[in-house]
């Protein structure tokens, strides 16, 4: 590809040095007050360039790991895939802080804008190479000589500077949306406490209000067990060009449902419009599905079917709260592939409102779902729209003006 007027190809090596970081235990990270980044930090928490701290270290700590200098580029060196090497994050802060093990460091010897590197070194183009030189099979690697060795466009520093601020913009948009989320999830967690429970710990629980105008009197509610209110089913069928479900296809966190679209014949359960699907395997517990639609899935999912007594999408909200969750999780079986155990499941103990209660409180909650489903589908707009503005300026394709 021509790059643009001005803009050349380098590697890293010729703009800067590679150093490695050096200790941080995880038990290091809170003890003291000196900012720092841990090699899993890098990976989960720090994007491009690094807006907070999540560890901090004392003095001593300190002494065994290595200081960073502003506009340092801090890179992981190993990771379980070839994917997980080679993010990347620029430091950026005037502050004191320090590098811990397992990261590989660049340090620019000529002008430059750090964040713009830290955005370049993990798009697309940079993200092939480093797969490219990725080693090793159940712990993958990647070299100082590797990271080195990195081929990247170089515009003039106005350039950098400029693209930089505009990806930085698309971040804050992003983070606002983000917090936003947040708040949303946290009133729903709200929401569920006041709707589903009749007490809880540090809290007053109404006992008796007006909701969509219907009176919710939770004096009346009965403590009910699920296995009284659903069966689950157990009808297996083999089945042709089916969209067929198992556990890896349910989203985390109650995010929905991927088919897997097959043309053999499957031995599965049977599932109907209105059935609970949970996954079973301990750690896909936080996946759960409310049918829109019959089908068969595997038998590693347990699908409730509801009595005339409960609506599928109030007892959806029971199995969505952490109370559930930690209950299922005490009743896990085995050590190399530990499932959940369906016996121990149906005993699960609730409250259960009257069927029109049921069903104001499912109408609110589900609005509360949609709410964060859709800011979720806007963030990921946004995300999507900073790959292809991150595409478009770091490649030169589209030019800023300075």
């Amino acid at each position: 590809m021509k790059l643009p007027d001005r803009w050349k190809y380098i590697k890293l090596s010729d703009i800067g040095n590679i150093s490695k970081g050096s200790g941080i235990k995880r038990e290091d990270s809170n003890s003291g007050t000196i900012p720092a980044v841990r090699y899993g930090e890098l990976y989960t928490s720090h994007n491009d360039y690094i807006k907070e701290f999540y560890s901090f270290i004392s003095e001593k700590v300190a002494e065994e790991s290595v200081l960073l200098k502003k506009g340092d580029l801090l890179f992981t060196c190993s990771g379980e895939t070839k994917e997980d090497i080679g993010k990347c994050a620029a430091f950026v802060s005037d502050c004191k802080a320090y590098a811990g093990g397992d990261l590989i460091i660049f340090s620019p010897k000529v002008p430059c804008d750090s964040k713009f590197l830290g955005f370049l070194c993990n798009s697309y183009s940079i993200n092939k190479q480093r797969y490219r030189y990725a080693q090793g099979d159940s712990v993958v690697h990647i070299s100082t000589e590797s990271i080195a060795n990195l081929k990247i466009t170089f515009p003039p520093l106005a350039e950098q500077q400029k693209i930089a601020d505009i990806l930085c913009e698309q971040d804050k948009i992003i983070s606002l949306k983000q917090k936003l989320l947040e708040q949303k999830q946290q009133q729903k967690k709200w929401l569920m406490q006041k709707l589903l429970e009749v007490s809880y710990a540090g809290a007053d629980v109404e006992e008796k209000f007006s909701l969509g105008g219907v009176v919710i009197d939770k004096r009346r509610w009965k403590k009910e067990i699920l296995g009284n209110v659903t069966t689950y089913s157990c009808v297996r069928k083999k089945d042709l060009e089916s969209s067929y479900i198992c556990t890896e296809n349910m989203k985390p966190d109650f995010g929905g449902i991927s088919f897997y679209k097959t043309s053999e014949f499957i031995d599965g359960v049977c599932y109907e419009k209105g059935d609970i699907l949970l996954g079973n395997i301990r750690p896909y517990l936080r996946k759960a599905w409310m049918a829109d639609r019959d089908g068969v899935c595997s038998p590693d999912v347990l699908v409730l079917k509801m009595t005339d007594k409960v609506f599928s999408d109030f007892l959806y909200n029971v199995i969505a709260n952490e109370k559930f969750l930690k209950y299922v999780m005490k009743g896990v079986k085995g050590t190399k592939m530990p499932r959940g155990d369906k016996e121990h499941v149906m005993k699960y103990v609730f409250y259960l409102p009257t069927l029109p209660e049921q069903k104001i409180i499912a109408k609110v909650l589900s609005a509360a779902d949609k709410e964060i489903a859709l800011l979720k589908s806007s963030i990921e707009q946004e995300k999507q729209k900073k790959k292809s503005l991150a595409q478009l300026l770091l490649t030169g394709t589209v030019r800023v003006k300075i």
